[in-house]
């Protein structure tokens, strides 16, 4: 990924108004999923191209330069992915996230929902 190269953008930097969250329902992430992934194998018996309805199942965006998205057609350099679902047996959590959902709630005032602009650069800074 380090040679990879992308295009200067001239989109001009707005600033932020809000910010919403949402959960979706299963029905939701199911229908907006361009792929069920069933199979946790990335290729194919062959080892020569992706799996379909594997982790690496072509509709969800290339991982290699020779093939192109199944879902946009577009290079692995201009399709930014799609994302797939996998069913599970009962709802799960990943915990990776709850300190970044924990610092972008507290960028937002409890009491007007305006976001605090003293601490958004907090957030933004890594770490």
């Amino acid at each position: 990924m380090a040679n990879l190269h992308f295009a200067h953008s001239d989109a001009p930097l707005k600033d932020i108004k809000e910010i919403q969250f949402s959960l979706l329902s299963p029905e939701e992430i199911k229908g907006a999923s361009v792929a069920a992934i069933t199979y946790p194998e990335t290729m194919d018996e062959t080892r020569t191209k992706p799996r379909m309805n594997g982790l690496n199942d072509p509709r969800l965006g290339s991982v290699d330069r020779q093939f192109k998205c199944a879902t946009c057609l577009e290079p692995m350099a201009e399709c930014n992915g799609h994302f797939g679902h996998i069913e599970l047996a009962t709802a799960v959590y990943h915990p990776g996230y709850i300190k970044k959902v924990k610092k972008i709630l507290e960028i937002v005032c409890p009491y007007c929902s305006k976001v605090l602009e003293d601490r958004v650069s907090i957030f933004l800074l890594p770490g």
